[in-house]
Order: structure tokens, then C-alpha cells, then sequence
């Protein structure tokens, strides 16, 4: 009977970890736009800083979409449901 216990418990600690990890993305975030507001764009080899924030929005995006997804139940979704009629009716 513990192990959905233990399950949940590490479901909550994989949102967790997902959520730092989207924090993180958005401190590089910055890191990257401070990167290339030092860069030169006439330089004869650049980076493309534009590609490298789109990525790190869609990693974000994509992790913040896994977080916003309800959590599969641990016990099985499939419950009888009740009956409304409890009259029996003799003919």
C-alpha cells in the first residue's frame, strides 16, 4: 500500500525539479541577452543569439506545458458509477 505513496512523492519531486529547471532557463535567459548586447555583429564569424532564445522559450514552453497537465490519478480512473434508482417496483 506504500508504493503509491512513494510514486506521488516522486512525481512531486519530478514537478519540482521541472520548475528550477524553468527557472534556471529563464536566468540564462538573461545571461544570453547580456552575451549579445557584448557581441559584434561585425564580427566575421557571429552567433546567433536569436536562435538560442528561441530554443531556451521553447524548452520553457514545453516544460510548462507538462506542468500544467492535470497528474494522472494513481489509483485506477475506472469507478462504477452509483445507481440513482434505489426503488424497486413490484408489477
Amino acid at each position: 500500500m506504500s508504493l503509491p505513496q512513494v510514486s506521488m512523492a516522486d512525481v512531486w519531486a519530478e514537478r519540482e525539479a521541472l520548475a528550477k529547471i524553468k527557472n534556471e532557463l529563464a536566468a540564462l535567459e538573461a545571461l544570453v541577452m547580456t552575451a549579445k548586447m557584448r557581441s559584434n555583429s561585425n564580427d566575421r564569424t557571429t552567433f546567433d543569439y536569436q536562435v538560442l532564445l528561441d530554443d531556451l522559450r521553447k524548452i520553457q514552453a514545453g516544460i510548462s506545458h507538462h506542468l500544467t497537465v492535470p497528474m494522472e490519478p494513481v489509483v485506477p480512473s475506472s469507478i462504477d458509477a452509483l445507481s440513482s434508482d434505489y426503488t424497486e417496483h413490484q408489477k
